[in-house]
């Protein structure tokens, strides 16, 4: 097949190695299918992209709408729970108001200063009560102010025996304190904006 002339011979080698690197240099490099090819596997890795950029901006979106609308309830709620002023005067009526109903004496009730509470959300005011009267009546009167609309929270610090009553029951004096919140007033800053 190969010509004998050895010029020959090196002509058809020379013309199957140019058709030979003619050919790869074609599969290789030029080859127009597999540029097509690469460029449509971008875009569909790219759409691909847009869409799972898509799809999570609408799940967070949604999420950020529903933390949205529970921090405002939750917000609402405090407002309710925690006055914008103090309320020293209403407080001290409604407890003086339970007292009376339930037929105990209230002996004492001192509030504090207010003071900052350490989160600077709130400003706490503290009160120092005693009341003398039935025992379980004391237990109402506690389970009642912790009742009220506001936020107050009892705590007993001490309840001794007191005398004995005209009916025979034995009374107990109740030393007590309770803590509200206030809101700070609008033109002390919060934290988040110092």
């Amino acid at each position: 097949m190969l010509p004998r002339d050895p010029r020959a011979q090196y002509r058809v080698l020379g013309l199957i190695l140019l058709l030979g690197c003619g050919t790869a240099f074609q599969l290789r490099f030029w080859n127009p299918r597999k540029a097509e090819l690469a460029a449509l596997a971008e875009r569909v890795e790219r759409a691909e992209r847009v869409n799972a950029i898509a799809e999570l901006g609408d799940g967070t979106l949604d999420a950020m709408r529903e933390d949205l609308a529970l921090g405002e309830r939750q917000l609402a709620e405090l407002q309710r729970l925690v006055p914008r002023e103090g309320e020293v005067e209403a407080i001290y009526e409604a407890i003086a108001a339970e007292t009376q109903s339930l037929g105990l004496e209230l002996v004492h009730a001192l509030p504090a200063d207010p003071v900052a509470d350490s989160t600077g959300y709130f400003v706490r005011q503290q009160w120092a009560l005693q009341v003398e009267g039935a025992y379980h009546d004391v237990g109402t009167l506690l389970t009642r102010i912790a009742g009220f609309a506001r936020l107050v929270r009892p705590e007993v610090d001490e309840i001794v025996p007191s005398r004995i009553a005209d009916s025979g029951r034995q009374l107990v004096h109740v030393r007590f304190s309770l803590e509200t919140f206030v809101l700070p007033p609008e033109d002390i800053p919060s934290p988040e904006a110092r």
